[in-house]
């Protein structure tokens, strides 16, 4: 399994617009942040998880054409505001049917935000919109792709729920402040773990950057990497230094965009 970090941004993206601070000034490649996308790709198989703002610019930087599978977490619109583009995908693939996956509450607001592609009829209007097949997940219940079996997992965004995913190895939480039990399961000493950490001060909707290391101490997986990061952590080399400096008993690193991992 190869897991390919498209963007690792929070809402704003790294820099963000009209900043001046040194973050948002650097040159340092992983300072360049847009916003968290990660395509996974396994058993010949290529899933995407989230699709923001950001995600025509990274397909073409990463040369996507081909997405088997979408799978959202939650309907805010730095995760699903590039719907869109996948016009684009569905005649690049031969105008085969997308599949999306995600939980009701999501997919009533991709409804909301792209009613010209995806209506409540099912029926849309719009020239050039692409065929499509919304799976509705239960948090729990393991399903299958094409060629994977998934899990979607109960976190929450506050006081809003959040679907995190277990794909083989792969456990991808983001946008969390509190993750239940049975997600914290789903994390073992062989399991490669994606969390999301906003930045330093405490948030009501996100870890920051302790909680999420705690959450990573916690639950011990083999590795672990942060994602969904924000201008105010601070610099990514700045931010891996601390991080080795605390000694935590499982590698951890802050991933960046353009980063490939293989599990």
């Amino acid at each position: 399994m190869e897991v390919l970090f498209l963007g690792t941004g929070a809402s704003l993206g790294v820099p963000v617009l009209g900043c001046t601070c040194d973050v948002c000034r650097s040159e340092a490649a992983e300072d360049q942040r847009l916003r968290t996308s990660v395509l996974v790709r396994s058993a010949g198989e290529h899933i995407l998880i989230d699709a923001g703002p950001d995600f025509r610019a990274q397909c073409l930087t990463h040369g996507i054409t081909r997405i088997d599978s979408f799978l959202f977490t939650h309907p805010h619109f730095d995760h699903i505001g590039g719907l869109d583009e996948t016009r684009a995908v569905y005649y690049a693939m031969d105008r085969r049917p997308l599949h999306f996956y995600a939980e009701e509450f999501t997919f009533e607001g991709i409804r909301k935000h792209f009613d010209y592609l995806f209506p409540a009829s099912g029926k849309p209007q719009y020239h050039g919109a692409p065929e499509y097949r919304f799976i509705t997940l239960e948090a729990g219940k393991p399903f299958d792709t094409k060629a994977n079996r998934v899990t979607p997992l109960r976190a929450w965004h506050g006081d809003m729920p959040v679907t995190g995913y277990r794909i083989g190895k792969l456990v991808y939480l983001t946008d969390v402040k509190k993750v239940p039990e049975p997600a914290r399961a789903a994390i073992d000493k062989d399991t490669v773990l994606v969390v999301s950490a906003l930045h330093r001060k405490p948030h009501p909707l996100h870890f920051n950057l302790d909680e999420a290391l705690e959450f990573i101490d916690q639950t011990r997986p083999a590795r672990a990497y942060l994602t969904h990061i924000s201008h105010w952590m601070g610099k990514w080399a700045e931010v891996k230094e601390e991080i080795r400096r605390r000694r935590l008993p499982v590698p951890v690193m802050p991933a960046y965009d353009g980063l490939r991992i293989h599990i």
